[in-house]
């Protein structure tokens, strides 16, 4: 099968969706099939993978989106696309290179898979727009984008509730990414790498990962350990990745006074995460919009126990309770959870053989399997209705009669 991936986003960012693209990408090649990637080219060189095209891009002027790009149509990629012969097209976000996945797959007539990774509602902050039309907007926008897709691919069971809401209506499939489950991962040592990055040695460390935007709430975290540090002098914060709210934060640690409990890393490689996040006691996490929370599994698959927020996505990963604990958005619950599992050596254990166990169980081997089987469905499907125009569901307002005067 010939499958071609579009995106807005891609290396050198670092964020849930990438990590997502390289790991199916990498299975799919390794089963044999021929995977072609369209991005944009963040003005670098655009490498030597024959199967990566990369599209003309500039930042988007808007301050708090910096980081990301604004894809221009390309001639010359297009007439390259024309030679793939591509079976299948997947469209990862549903921007500038999703618009152009949507015409390529009617011109060429190509069935369409997208994958809804990311709940959008949750950053219309971003927009420079009111915020009741930003939120008009995004659901105008996923009804319209989603009902010219064959399928539809949720990474997880709340989402697939949320874009229904919307008024989507194309088949839904529920597949997580799932993570590159390596149980003899070689990590840099502790004492090494606690040198590079200037961490003390005696401390424990809680760690988040992440890009550092306001939707990733890592404004609670600092809060959680400043109150932590009431009752033990013992934690130091540890915040992996970059964004636009890192200058807000600093302030934050500032204004709390833990400026020596604190580091920021910025952006680091990915093997080093790992090794970061397995030197660290626990991984935690705050964020309420994320769609599956894979960066929970990552933690777990280094051996490090979880304490996250009880939010979507999230909670399908702990809801059994097994690898790490769920708390409320209420800083004394997280802070209570964070000391027991710390102080509490027996449970500690317990909570991180599960983790590795759990990060086991969610390969994803198995969810390529899964992503497959949607591609073969909606070649099926294509085959069958052409291009759908589905018919985007609406909700009825019920008008209640106002009383009449006796």
């Amino acid at each position: 099968m010939t499958i071609a991936i579009f995106t807005d986003t891609y290396r050198p960012e670092i964020n849930g969706v990438i990590t997502s693209i390289d790991l199916f990408r990498r299975q799919l090649q390794q089963r044999g099939h021929t995977v072609y990637l369209f991005c944009p080219d963040y003005n670098r060189n655009p490498g030597s993978d024959p199967h990566v095209f990369r599209f003309p891009s500039v930042r988007y002027f808007f301050p708090m989106m910096r980081e990301r790009r604004f894809v221009f149509p390309s001639l010359k990629l297009w007439r390259q696309f024309r030679s793939l012969n591509v079976d299948v097209i997947h469209s990862q976000v549903p921007a500038n290179t999703g618009a152009y996945a949507l015409i390529l797959s009617w011109w060429y007539r190509i069935p369409h898979v997208h994958t809804y990774h990311t709940l959008f509602m949750e950053y219309t902050h971003y927009m420079p727009l009111p915020r009741a039309l930003s939120t008009r907007l995004v659901r105008w926008i996923s009804r319209k984008f989603c009902g010219r897709c064959q399928r539809i691919v949720s990474p997880s069971i709340r989402i697939k509730d949320e874009i229904i809401g919307y008024g989507v209506d194309a088949p839904i499939d529920i597949i997580p990414t799932g993570i590159d489950f390596i149980p003899d991962r070689e990590y840099v040592p502790s004492d090494v790498l606690r040198r590079k990055l200037n961490l003390p040695a005696d401390k424990k460390l809680l760690v988040v990962v992440g890009r550092l935007g306001r939707e990733k709430n890592i404004a609670f975290l600092l809060q959680v350990l400043a109150d932590l540090r009431l009752v033990r002098d013992d934690l130091h914060l540890v915040i992996v990745g970059d964004g636009p709210d890192r200058p807000r934060l600093v302030k934050d640690v500032q204004k709390l006074g833990v400026t020596d409990a604190v580091t920021f890393t910025g952006y680091v490689k990915r093997e080093l995460v790992f090794s970061i996040i397995h030197m660290s006691e626990l991984f935690v996490f705050a964020s309420v919009t994320e769609t599956q929370g894979l960066v929970l599994l990552e933690a777990m698959a280094a051996g490090t126990p979880c304490v996250a927020v009880d939010a979507m996505g999230v909670a399908d990963m702990l809801s059994d309770g097994r690898g790490g604990v769920l708390t409320s958005l209420a800083v004394p619950e997280f802070c209570w959870y964070v000391n027991e599992l710390l102080s509490n050596s027996r449970l500690y254990r317990r909570k991180k053989a599960e983790a590795l166990q759990k990060a086991e169980e969610w390969s994803v081997d198995a969810m390529t399997d899964r992503l497959l089987n949607c591609f073969e469905q909606s070649i099926l499907d294509f085959r069958r209705h052409g291009i759908p125009r589905h018919k985007h569901r609406r909700r009825r307002l019920t008008l209640v009669p106002e009383p009449q005067d006796d």
